[in-house]
């Protein structure tokens, strides 16, 4: 089977993501007066269009019956000065002062996702160099890529292009180092500058849902050593001290934990379009998210394994955890760093996070907002006794509530 993610619609498959609907009838005026996609799809009533300097760009939902999903920021962000334009390649990534996990993942996150899996230089050099530097000077492993110290935050990554599978087969599922071709980070609260006027004594940033993740045979797992220190700012849930396997090799491709879940069956997921003067330059790897009643209750991040036409399953979405919702504050700059983004889902446009568009991660006329209503969760495909890890994407918690969520063992390979 091929593992290269279709450019069409059709790549969104599974039974529970269904093609967008396009049989809403519409007056001859409003048909002839919006813009037809590349897969023959009317777009939706055009959301605010751009005023950065850069280019005139704007973005929306491939359904014809959809309030616009891609809006523009709330307050306006200062321009940024050309520095800020530089290229991926000229961000070197430094380890030498980096003091605790927060600014450890967010030199992570940088690396990651501007060298290492756009380059597909993983395994390399460099990337072992800098994981021992983490290692050595702030603590805990890496498994399979991951910083095991940050590891809610190390399974959110998504795909920023085109993945293919890895032919080896010694990556598992869930780590972005099984996957040929460029990831982000579009959830890491540690690169979100509209977090940092927070004060440290006010609140979390990141709540986990998960109690205890386990690498392993289920007799002797080994149980990773998450960080607790309040400078990540990540609450994670109470828990007791359970025996720890002493050697996280074995069996390291497969990961075990406990979480609610809910069915997949209810949901379709329609493609998000980026267009330059009504004219489709590029189908975003983001999806609106919506349930069997047709109301928009999340964002889908596409992920590297909906490929084909499948019939097999079942489907799930996992509960993982969730970020804190802040607003956008108007004196932050944008910085030069490309993987610093504003809050909420933000829009990846090749290169970098673009900072006057912001994804509707909901319909705030069906749902109400709240400062933890967004859950992250990952959609799982079961095959036989273990499951295999699709995408990630974020539902509303009303959403997620009427689905009737029940806890289950998980075994992810």
């Amino acid at each position: 089977m091929s593992t290269e993610i279709p450019s069409t619609i059709d790549r969104l498959s599974p039974s529970w993501i269904r093609r967008s609907r396009s049989g809403t009838k519409k007056s001859a005026k409003e048909a002839d007066s919006r813009p037809t996609t590349s897969n023959g799809l009317l777009s939706p009533e055009s959301a605010s269009a751009s005023s950065a300097s850069e280019d005139s760009r704007s973005a929306r939902s491939a359904r014809s019956d959809r309030r616009p999903s891609i809006r523009e920021m709330v307050n306006r962000l200062r321009s940024p000065s050309s520095a800020s334009l530089a290229s991926n390649k000229s961000q070197d990534v430094d380890f030498s002062e980096v003091e605790n996990w927060f600014y450890g993942f967010r030199k992570y996150n940088q690396l990651v996702t501007t060298k290492i899996s756009p380059d597909r230089a993983y395994p390399s050099s460099e990337f072992s160099k800098a994981t021992k530097a983490l290692t050595k000077n702030l603590g805990g492993q890496f498994i399979h890529g991951l910083p095991e110290a940050t590891f809610d935050l190390s399974l959110l990554w998504c795909p920023a292009g085109t993945l293919t599978r890895k032919t080896d087969g010694n990556e598992p599922s869930w780590s972005w180092t099984a996957y040929d071709g460029p990831v982000n980070f579009p959830f890491d609260h540690t690169s979100c500058p509209d977090y940092y006027k927070i004060p440290r004594t006010e609140t979390e940033l990141f709540r986990s849902e998960i109690v205890n993740f386990h690498i392993g045979p289920a007799k002797d797992p080994y149980t990773i050593r998450r960080e607790k220190g309040e400078k990540l700012r990540m609450k994670l849930p109470s828990w007791f001290h359970a025996p720890r396997g002493s050697d996280s090799s074995i069996e390291s491709n497969t990961l075990r934990f406990t979480a609610a879940t809910i069915s997949a069956d209810r949901f379709r997921a329609d493609p998000l379009v980026c267009e330059e003067e009504g004219v489709m330059v590029k189908q975003l790897h983001c999806s609106e998210l919506s349930n069997d009643q047709n109301q928009h209750c999340g964002v889908f991040m596409e992920g590297p394994s909906i490929l084909e036409p499948s019939e097999d399953g079942p489907f799930e979405f996992i509960l993982l955890s969730r970020n804190l919702r802040a607003k956008h504050d108007e004196d932050t700059r944008k910085p030069r760093v490309p993987t610093m983004h504003p809050p909420g889902t933000p829009v990846w446009d090749g290169e970098r996070f673009v900072w006057d568009l912001e994804v509707t991660d909901f319909d705030e006329t069906l749902y109400a907002p709240g400062p933890w209503k967004m859950l992250n969760v990952m959609l799982i495909k079961w095959v036989g006794d273990h499951a295999v890890r699709l995408a990630v994407a974020r539902i509303h918690e009303d959403a997620w509530n009427a689905e009737s969520p029940v806890r289950k063992e998980i075994v992810l390979r």
